[in-house]
């Protein structure tokens, strides 16, 4: 062990690591088919880690897809620990990488072009399983896309900040946190500031199975905390819980680039509070049980929605007290209607009945009030008078 520790001191002392750089490129165009090249220097150090840092690099997209890169980035650093790495295991410190550009993309016939990374060939079951742990990930000032043909869609993080503790085989990622501004078809040409982080997240080897037990989450003017679990195989199917601090929806759609819908009573809509369980079934999604508090009414119930584009959303909420009046469009005929951000969101159509305890419309005090409401293309409107029971 002591010949081993003195041989890999002299390599990194003595050795130009440049010298390797074709062999290097090389070797991972063989193992993954796709091109590899680093533009900038190789620094190797030694102790108390063997270290190595790159400048420049770029990874290839792969056959079928954009001739630009899957990834490039700035820099990239990372070490290996010298007694495991001896004994054919291989623990690395913090992998770290600078100014890296991640574009992921989804073709219309389903393929992603980080498919078949690790090559076609079958793993040797005869040669000896060798043990790799990593002490932890950071990424800084990066950029993630994701394209989406089939679906048309298009997601975009920039300033992407990335942390995660140790990463070893069948084990979840530990203190996970990331921060990135989100970009949205239809979103403020800024974006959306957004924040997420977990003491545990699980992902199988083979991505098929996420398990978040816990999560923080912060969008624009909105915190979150919840859990998600299930399969991201197709078709994906997960399930999970959320609740939020109260919030200003006002100022949340503000922060995404929306304009908020505009009230009879300039203070509706001010404060709102939501818990909610959830589950996404290959398109279907189902919201039960759902509760949330709107100003000072208090909501329970249920939302669901199938799989498709065309498919009707139904909901069915009851409440205790709303002054109704307060949250109709002013009269103003030059103000001009709320409209949906997307073309997606313009696209889908609700229907659903709500079921209030008491209300006040006008000047009428009614009790046992049901109002049924209507969303397609012509905007939300009600489909008849608010009704009281005798």
């Amino acid at each position: 062990m002591l010949l081993g520790i003195i041989a890999l001191a002299a390599i990194a002392w003595l050795v130009d690591p440049n010298a390797f750089k074709p062999r290097i490129e090389a070797s991972v165009r063989e193992l993954t088919g796709r091109d590899f090249a680093l533009a900038g220097d190789i620094d190797l150090k030694f102790f108390p880690w063997l270290a190595l840092s790159t400048g420049e690099g770029r990874f290839g997209n792969a056959e079928g897809f954009p001739a630009e890169p899957m990834a490039t980035w700035r820099r990239a650093q990372l070490g290996v620990r010298l007694i495991p790495l001896l004994r054919g295991d291989l623990a690395v410190d913090r992998i770290r990488l600078t100014g890296a550009d991640f574009r992921l993309m989804r073709r219309a016939d389903g393929r992603g072009n980080w498919e078949g990374l690790t090559g076609d060939e079958p793993a040797n079951s005869a040669a000896p399983e060798r043990h790799v742990t990593i002490d932890g990930l950071e990424l800084d000032d990066s950029r993630l896309q994701f394209v989406d043909e089939a679906a048309g869609s298009r997601i975009q993080l920039e300033a992407l900040r990335i942390r995660t503790g140790a990463i070893e085989p069948d084990q979840p990622f530990t203190d996970t946190e990331v921060d990135a501004v989100l970009h949205l078809q239809g979103f403020a040409p800024e974006g959306v500031q957004v924040h997420f982080d977990s003491p545990e997240v699980s992902l199988t080897k083979d991505y098929s199975r996420l398990d978040i037990a816990a999560f923080a989450l912060k969008f624009g003017a909105l915190e979150a905390e919840g859990a998600v679990a299930g399969e991201l195989a197709d078709p994906v199917k997960l399930a999970g819980n959320i609740a939020t601090d109260t919030f200003d929806p006002h100022v949340l759609l503000q922060s995404a680039g929306i304009a908020a819908p505009k009230t009879t009573d300039p203070k509706a809509l001010g404060q709102v509070r939501l818990s909610a369980t959830w589950k996404f079934d290959a398109g279907a999604i189902g919201i039960e049980p759902v509760a949330f508090t709107l100003d000072d009414t208090n909501f329970t119930g249920k939302f669901h929605r199938g799989a498709g584009e065309s498919a009707l959303g139904e909901f069915e909420l009851r409440g205790d007290a709303l002054n109704i009046t307060r949250y109709i469009p002013p009269s103003d005929p030059e103000s001009e209607p709320f409209v949906l951000p997307t073309a997606d969101l313009r696209a889908m159509k609700f229907r659903g009945v709500i079921e209030l305890e008491r209300a006040t419309y006008d000047d009428i005090e009614m009790k046992g009030v049901t109002l049924r409401l209507l969303l397609d293309e012509q905007g939300l409107r009600s489909q008849s008078a608010p009704v009281a029971k005798p």
